[in-house]
This record gives structure tokens, sequence and C-alpha cells, in this order.
């Protein structure tokens, strides 16, 4: 990721944090996206779109990254910044070299999207075994509490029956001295 441009790393990093905008972007500046679009196919039509010089889509997405994906249009920062910040690429040298460029650019964007969505699957098997932990942990918990109850029970079950032969034999054995 560090190879890549920085104009190029910041219009990826808006592809990670908003592709729903750059989704819109693209479909508006006529660029033809599949209906099931990823991260990398994102990358390579917004990467394809810079290279093939579309103005348009530039400055939609530059407006689209300093106002943080709301609606807001200041037409001299747009063109300041669309000037200064993706300029170098526009006016830049061969169309072999840009497209060879391009492609090293979008293996960058790759790498770094698939390295996102490693860390994100990480995060969530960890939170899936945090999750599966506490769930053993209330597994037994509960089965102790049971074994616990049931222990308590039979011990006072075994009270009650003592007790009901003592008072049996007290019994009993008024009822032989009172007859005498």
């Amino acid at each position: 990721m560090s190879e890549l441009p920085v104009q190029l790393q910041l219009l990826n990093n808006f592809i990670q944090e908003r592709p729903d905008i750059v989704l819109n972007l693209l479909k508006k500046n006529g660029v033809k996206v599949p209906s099931k679009p990823t991260l990398n196919v994102l990358s390579r039509l917004s990467f394809q779109a810079v290279f093939d010089d579309n103005l348009k889509f530039v400055e939609d997405v530059d407006s689209a990254i300093r106002n943080e994906g709301e609606s807001n249009f200041d037409p001299i920062t747009l063109g300041v910044s669309a000037v200064l910040s993706i300029g170098s690429m526009i006016f830049g040298g061969r169309q072999a070299k840009k497209q060879r460029k391009l492609m090293a650019n979008l293996k960058l964007a790759e790498l770094s999207n698939a390295e996102k969505l490693a860390m994100a699957q990480i995060n969530a098997n960890a939170t899936n075994t945090q999750i599966e932990i506490y769930t053993n942990s209330l597994l037994d918990y509960n089965k102790a509490l049971q074994s616990e109850s049931t222990i308590r029970q039979r011990d006072t079950g075994l009270f009650v029956g003592i007790m009901a032969v003592g008072l049996a034999i007290m019994y009993a054995t008024v009822q032989i001295f009172k007859k005498n």
C-alpha cells in the first residue's frame, strides 16, 4: 500500500469507507457497474475512470471525499482540488505507462482490500470465539447449579424423612405409654 500514489490511496480509502457513494458516482458518470460489485471491482472501475481522464468522475469523487459523502457544491474548492490532487495523473505520460501503473495500483488496492477483509474476518472469529467461551461457561454454571440443586433436594428429602421417622417414633411411644 506504501507504493500507491497519495491520490489513489485517498480514493481507495474512500472506496473502503463509503462504497455506496462510489457506486453511485460511477453510475452517475456513465461507468457500467455489475449488479453485485465488490470492493475490488469498485477500485478497478474507479482507477480506470481516473486513468481514462473522466474529469467529471474525478470532480465528483473529490467533492464527495471533501464533504465526507454529503451533498455540497463548492466550485472554487472543487476546481482547485481537482487540479492539484489529480492533475499529475491526468496530464501524465503515455497510455501504455498509465496502463501498467493502473494495473500495479489495482493490485495494491486489491491487496489492501484483502488485508482489511482478513482483519474483519479475524475480528469476527475472535468475537465468535468469545461468544462460544461465554456460552460454554454459562452451560457449565447451569450444570453446576442444577447438580447443587439436586444435592440440596436430596439432602432436604433425607432430612424430612428422618424427621418423619422421628415423629412417628415419638407418636408411637406416646400412644404406647398413654394406653398403660
